[in-house]
């Protein structure tokens, strides 16, 4: 049993591998060529957001997770729609799928984070302050000034990403009533 599960996951791996290699032509000129600034040892994961050195930023949608070894890797950026395309990053063989996110807000928060829970309020160092916007609660390890990404969706909406979070949340800007009422 255990050698049929081995061959089964090995088939979808590789039918995974080879599904994501036909989306894009690596003969083509990539829309761009960059490099990203990261340690050895990444784990992309879905929602990880990468800012090139080119000055974009990706959301990974991929599905899977990928792991690099690979310190400050090229990468090739091929355009497959309007935000969706597909990441070939040095030291990983096949394309991650990524949307391009716009209108990112790249900042850290005052004081200590501890998660969020219903109405929780989420002030930047550069004085801007965020409201949570959805329903949910999360508890996570208490982290000092974590840095953080707000980005406008396609929906219109602006999710919050907190690094080494994985789960994201959606928040909209606090006008001053509700800075007032916190």
């Amino acid at each position: 049993m255990k050698h049929l599960l081995t061959i089964v996951f090995s088939l979808f791996i590789f039918c995974t591998a080879a599904t994501s290699q036909a989306k894009i032509d690596t003969t083509a000129k990539p829309d761009e060529s960059t490099f990203y600034d990261g340690l050895p040892d990444v784990v992309y994961t879905p929602g990880f957001i990468m800012k090139t050195r080119s000055g974009h930023y990706y959301e990974i949608t991929d599905k899977a997770r990928f792991k690099n070894t690979v310190a400050n890797p090229s990468v090739k950026v091929y355009k497959e729609g309007k935000r969706k395309f597909q990441l070939l990053i040095q030291g990983i063989d096949i394309p991650i799928e990524a949307n391009r996110i716009w209108d990112v807000i790249e900042s850290n928060l005052t004081g200590e984070f501890k998660g969020w829970e219903g109405n929780t309020k989420f002030t930047l160092v550069n004085d801007e302050v965020w409201v949570q916007d959805e329903l949910g609660n999360l508890f996570a390890k208490p982290v000092y000034r974590p840095k953080v990404f707000i980005y406008h969706t396609s929906d219109g909406t602006y999710k919050l990403k907190v690094e080494g979070v994985a789960q994201m949340i959606t928040v909209k800007k606090a006008d001053r009533e509700v800075i007032k009422n916190f």
